[in-house]
């Protein structure tokens, strides 16, 4: 899926779209794009409350990469972010079905009904339960129903009448489009 969207941050993409089984993992592997060799520290991530999501250099990158076809390394820009917040919060629900909506582009981009099937509704669940507890519909510059919606029906449409997966549509994909 060949997708081309603007960007919220500079940081450059990484070298290939992982996808397992077809590229070194970017981690574990010697020539994965983001190996550190053993020893070498994780890359800090600081945590940025919600209101200033528009600082948080991990959230904007995560957003360029889900929005760039980048499922994998989206999931672990937000990851990072992720795993500096309350995860029954607010913040943390949104960013987990973040982080689970990558993982089934992924799925689906790699014909996996099982991980469709796992992820998609998990992904909507978090989102939804984010979106009870926001007093508008804005959410860390997302309009988080709106989203929630496009995202919904993507899903619904990525399976036929047999329930098998169909490959993305760049046509119909759900972008995430932040208010700058």
């Amino acid at each position: 899926m060949n997708i081309d969207h603007h960007r919220y941050c500079s940081t450059p993409f990484p070298p290939y779209r992982y996808v397992p089984g077809q590229h070194p993992h970017p981690i574990a592997h010697p020539q994965g794009h983001s190996h550190r060799p053993h020893g070498t520290p994780h890359p800090t991530v600081r945590h940025v409350p919600p209101d200033r999501w528009r600082d948080s250099e991990d959230y904007l990158y995560g957003c360029d990469l889900y929005n760039n076809a980048y499922w994998w390394e989206a999931h672990e820009a937000w990851e990072g972010l992720w795993q500096t917040c309350d995860k029954k919060a607010t913040q943390g629900r949104f960013l987990q079905g973040l982080i689970q909506a990558a993982a089934c582009h992924l799925k689906i981009h790699m014909a996996s009904p099982a991980g469709v099937e796992r992820l998609g509704p998990s992904s909507l669940n978090y989102l939804r339960g984010a979106a009870s507890d926001i007093p508008s519909a804005t959410y860390m510059g997302l309009n988080l129903p709106a989203f929630i919606q496009s995202l919904d029906a993507y899903f619904d449409r990525c399976k036929d009448a047999t329930g098998q997966i169909i490959r993305h549509d760049a046509a119909q994909y759900p972008f995430i489009e932040l208010t700058m």
